[in-house]
């Protein structure tokens, strides 16, 4: 198990030797004033030593790095040291996956041409070279994708064999809770998640006043090509992040919030609903899961490669998130967030999902 802690003024000289180790070995000296670059590197390590921290396995300490924000605004990882004994056993690989998925915007870091081993990790856990320094550097940044953002890399590799990824059969849920809570075409309606368009479809076609949204651009223009006569009626928004200036009649969401692992960004959705939600308008939320085992991925494995049954074939993926839980955790969290449920129960949608459970939320009367 790998844990952390703050450096001390003790691991100032250790972390001091190993830059010099590796500026010895893989700097080019024609190019540096040797002593001052020491020097420099000694009192940076001295100001921000409070900023380090230490990688510990089994209580042994097996190296340090330092992740903070430069003077330009960015998320920088520094010093990024694993003890050679250490080396090849998948520490640094899960350092850098932390520091990572603890901002919402870009990494970048330095590292020595020279050093090939390393080069080669940061490629592999999804950063590129930028441009070189001094002849003798790379900047390499990664992008830093959100972990519920993989669809869009699944759409991508479907698109580009010619198909759809999803099944294309709507959710039988949605047209029963429309029908039963009587919301018609007057009505304005707004799908969170909406992926290659298979439940926007069916209404946009018997004239609900319906905006259909996804956070995957691929996703969304896949739907305005397959339904130009719509293509108005799809937009791209991240319901964590963004806000609409307009409030719904019906807010649905099918198999989306399963795939926020983290608390926080299940509350975000939760919150995003409420917010836009009329003071008499519901909403009905699906999710995988069948009322009693909970379980959750690991988010940094999400745009991991792996190989999944598709309609066509085996195909090459990245992996996505996944978190399921019980009825009781579901109702907690949506009476948490200010939300009343109407109606719950068990649901499907044919050749996609075998067992979602459903919600129909209102905003709590205050």
């Amino acid at each position: 198990m790998i844990t952390y802690e703050k450096t001390t003024a003790c691991d100032i000289e250790p972390i001091y030797r190993l830059c010099k180790q590796l500026i010895d070995d893989y700097e080019n000296m024609d190019s540096i004033d040797y002593d001052k670059v020491l020097k420099c590197v000694r009192r940076k390590i001295e100001i921000s030593i409070d900023a380090y921290t230490a990688v510990f396995v089994s209580d042994k300490k097996v190296g340090y790095y330092h992740f903070y924000q430069n003077e330009d605004g960015e998320h920088e990882l520094d010093d990024l040291y694993i003890f050679p004994q250490y080396q090849n056993q998948g520490i640094g690989s899960e350092v850098i996956k932390k520091c990572a998925s603890s901002v919402k915007a870009p990494v970048m870091l330095y590292v020595f041409i020279k050093n090939e081993k390393a080069v080669a990790l940061y490629k592999r856990l999804g950063f590129e070279i930028i441009r070189t320094v001094n002849g003798s550097r790379y900047v390499m940044r990664k992008g830093n994708r959100k972990y519920y953002e993989a669809y869009e890399e699944r759409y991508k590799t479907a698109h580009a064999h010619g198909v759809s990824w999803e099944n294309d059969v709507s959710t039988p849920v949605v047209a029963d809770i429309l029908k039963k809570y009587c919301i018609g075409q007057q009505g304005r309606l707004l799908e969170i998640g909406c992926g290659e368009g298979r439940d926007a479809k069916i209404l946009l076609n018997r004239a609900y006043d319906l905006l259909a949204t996804d956070i995957s651009k691929e996703a969304i223009s896949y739907c305005q090509k397959q339904l130009p006569q719509y293509e108005n009626y799809f937009c791209v928004l991240d319901c964590l992040s963004d806000e609409l200036n307009e409030k719904f009649d019906f807010i649905y969401a099918i198999a989306v919030i399963h795939m926020l692992v983290l608390d926080e960004d299940r509350q975000g959705f939760y919150q995003f609903i409420r917010n836009h939600l009329k003071k008499n308008g519901i909403a009905l939320i699906c999710t995988m899961g069948d009322g009693e085992f909970e379980t959750q991925s690991d988010i940094t494995q999400a745009f991991t490669l792996q190989e999944r049954n598709h309609k066509s074939g085996k195909m090459m993926v990245v992996g996505t998130s996944c978190r399921m839980v019980s009825w009781d955790t579901f109702e907690q969290e949506i009476a948490h967030n200010g939300l009343t449920l109407v109606e719950k129960g068990m649901t499907s949608v044919p050749l996609s999902f075998d067992c979602l459970m459903y919600a129909v939320v209102k905003r709590k009367s205050v």
